[in-house]
């Protein structure tokens, strides 16, 4: 799993107290961007699973995600506290606190006052990793770590969308999810442009980009019938933006692999040329 690769590799640097070069210390930094980014999607999965359970839409499955989304953004925090400076102490001692609240609240069985709840929360977890990313973004080399942020934001928005719907769903039908849901797919179809551009930079991601823009032909379609949906919509919705997320997931992991490898090579090089 990437993301436990990652933790591990996080923890390892700390408990050794090894002394990273200037192109180790990079791929760390776009790791933790990575990582931090992580947080912000995480906040709209649990939210999407939750409201999933509330309308009985693939609730095993939902009932799963929910479990190791949680999971993944308690090991994250940890990962991130241990490897914070000041700055970012406080916001991620918050984030811990966000977590633990969220995860009181999904423990509960679904009602419109606790998805009432988790929504509010959610939103406030996602301000908080944003800052968080934002803040490990300017610690390092921004260049690469921007285009990182950026593979690793259009997983929060298949999450962030995918969420809005449901919780609308839910008899909450506000104008305001309704446009939250509109909006981050919006969002997400623009920026996938971005990477057409990075094509030839990056050629492995060329595929992982044109399956996620079919899987949002398929989402967008369920979406375009919000306030009137089938379960058979219900379920495209739910396995799309799951799908779409596995892809954006890899690719992001293929672009710091492809980073670390630029920055890596070079170094090896001159030290057998010294």
């Amino acid at each position: 799993m990437n993301l436990l690769r990652t933790l591990r590799l996080l923890a390892v640097t700390l408990m050794v107290g090894i002394v990273l070069p200037a192109a180790a210390q990079n791929v760390m930094t776009l790791n933790t961007v990575a990582v931090a980014g992580k947080q912000r999607m995480l906040s709209q999965r649990v939210l999407k699973a939750y409201a999933q359970l509330s309308l009985s839409v693939g609730p095993d499955k939902a009932a799963s995600i929910l479990s190791t989304s949680l999971e993944e953004l308690r090991s994250s925090n940890g990962a991130l506290r241990a490897m914070a400076r000041d700055a970012n102490g406080a916001a991620l001692h918050a984030q811990a606190m966000l977590i633990d609240k969220l995860a009181t609240i999904t423990a509960t069985q679904p009602t419109a006052s606790s998805l009432q709840q988790a929504t509010l929360v959610s939103e406030e977890l996602l301000a908080n990793a944003e800052a968080v990313t934002q803040a490990f973004i300017k610690s390092g080399a921004e260049a690469p770590a921007a285009m990182v942020n950026l593979a690793a934001r259009q997983r929060m928005l298949s999450q962030r969308a995918a969420a809005a719907y449901f919780v609308y769903q839910t008899a909450a039908k506000s104008h305001e999810l309704k446009t939250r849901a509109m909006k981050a797919a919006s969002e997400f179809k623009a920026a996938i442009i971005a990477f057409d551009d990075a094509r030839t930079e990056f050629p492995q991601i060329s595929d992982r980009v044109d399956m996620a823009r079919m899987q949002m032909v398929f989402f967008d379609n369920a979406l375009s019938n919000i306030d009137n949906p089938t379960k058979e919509q219900f379920a495209t919705i739910a396995a799309t933006s799951e799908r779409i997320l596995s892809e954006m997931d890899a690719m992001t992991s293929e672009i710091v692999k492809q980073i670390a490898t630029r920055n890596v090579l070079p170094a090896t090089a001159s030290a057998k040329r010294k």
